[in-house]
């Protein structure tokens, strides 16, 4: 009678220890949950924040310079004492300002949202990219076979980011003349290949500055990505995205 009341007792015991040790471990997966899910919010955050500042220095620096010219311009063609020349000059200072304006206004405008991926998906978007790119003596291979009518204008927005961060770091600091950009699907994920064969980065914390944005758009497609690189032997991206 004793035994099979301290087995009782020892069993009611191990059965708390149990569901503790559980509820330990389903608090510390909650938390490092939450964990990630800050993380990805500070890093979306902070890729939005330098998203705004990039676009307050181009609106400062391209927009509003010149609008001070034109103002300027207009203002000093108000003086009678002007001759017909000096008018005439003016009056094509001003028409310079403003055609500059425009076109940096639209620059602008094509850098938030491209008016080819808007109206034709993201495959021609990046096509026109690479075109774009092909003048400064770099070689892209480029190839994308996604079926775009199951991604939402949103993910398309991001890729398109992502791939055009990717081609700004590698003409910027690789120094590289071959570029491979692939996109392809399997069963259940959508995947892109990236490559050069630039300089690689030397260590950790070039990584991390040079892949911030990138990994902050990634997360919020639910996507993983790996990146293979050492010095001098350039970069190997592979992203991976769940169909949804």
């Amino acid at each position: 009678m004793i035994f099979i009341i301290l087995f009782s007792i020892g069993m009611v015991i191990f059965f708390l220890l149990s569901r503790k040790r559980i509820t330990e471990a389903d608090l510390e997966v909650r938390d490092t949950q939450i964990k990630a899910q800050k993380d990805v919010m500070s890093a979306t955050l902070v890729t939005q924040e330098k998203e705004r500042q990039r676009i307050a220095r181009d609106l400062h620096d391209e927009i509003s310079a010149k609008l001070n010219v034109i103002a300027m311009n207009t203002n000093m063609l108000k003086e009678e004492s002007l001759s017909l020349e000096e008018r005439e000059m003016l009056i094509s200072r001003i028409e310079t300002a403003t055609g500059k304006t425009l076109e940096n206004a639209r620059k602008i405008a094509h850098n938030l949202l491209p008016p080819v991926l808007e109206k034709f998906g993201l495959c021609a978007a990046l096509t026109e990219v690479v075109k774009s790119i092909k003048g400064n003596k770099i070689n892209i291979h480029f190839s994308c076979d996604w079926n775009e009518e199951q991604l939402n204008p949103d993910s398309q927005l991001h890729v398109y980011r992502v791939i055009q961060e990717l081609l700004n770091n590698t003409i910027k600091y690789a120094q590289s003349d071959k570029v491979s950009i692939v996109l392809h699907e399997e069963d259940h994920y959508r995947l892109i290949t990236y490559s050069d064969n630039g300089i690689g980065f030397q260590d950790n914390a070039q990584i991390g500055l040079g892949t911030s944005n990138i990994s902050s758009r990634v997360d919020l497609l639910n996507g993983t990505y790996h990146l293979e690189t050492s010095d001098g032997n350039g970069v190997i991206y592979t992203f991976k995205f769940p169909k949804t």
